[in-house]
């Protein structure tokens, strides 16, 4: 880790069903350690770089984007896991999405929120997620499902050197 962990306290909350409209990655965990075989941070990239945000219709909060993890295989065998990635924003209507994307309807939910940052991206994402792996359920408010994750980056950040952003973690 090259800082300090920043994930602050948690606070339990209970979301409403939601849809996610954007663009979606398979991921092998153990692929994710090499930048040339990884696809987390090849997804930020061509989201952000080709403004498919922009590409969105009905947007809730444009620009408020959602990295919503799921579909967990192996999901205690770091090295075996596997799971879908859908990057992109909260939606009011999905009948019309743009080629090339998906529409992930998540049910409501409980969560663990964690306020995390600020710091350099991708290294305090790493270190969030990395930092979890010592959680208790006691820690988390429950024990951890597995189902559904998601990382949220509020509309007003462009510093990548100083990122905030939510983890939330399914919880039962």
């Amino acid at each position: 880790m090259d800082h300090p962990v920043k994930v602050n306290p948690r606070t339990t909350v209970q979301l409403d069903s939601f849809t996610l409209v954007g663009i979606q990655r398979t991921i092998i965990q153990k692929d994710e350690i090499d930048p040339q075989t990884g696809q987390i941070g090849k997804a930020f990239e061509e989201y952000y770089g080709k403004q498919l945000h922009d590409k969105i219709p009905n947007r809730l909060h444009p620009m408020r984007t959602h990295c919503l993890y799921f579909g967990y295989s192996n999901a205690q065998n770091w090295q075996e896991m596997k799971y879908n990635m859908v990057l992109g924003e909260i939606v009011s209507d999905a009948t019309n999405v743009p080629e090339g994307m998906v529409s992930v309807q998540v049910p409501a939910h409980r969560f663990c929120r964690f306020d995390c940052g600020p710091g350099s991206i991708p290294g305090v994402v790493i270190d969030a997620w990395q930092s979890l792996c010592q959680l208790t359920p006691e820690d988390f408010g429950g024990v951890r499902t597995h189902d559904y994750e998601l990382e949220v980056y509020p509309e007003d950040q462009f510093d990548k050197n100083n990122m905030k952003f939510l983890l939330y973690i399914g919880i039962q």
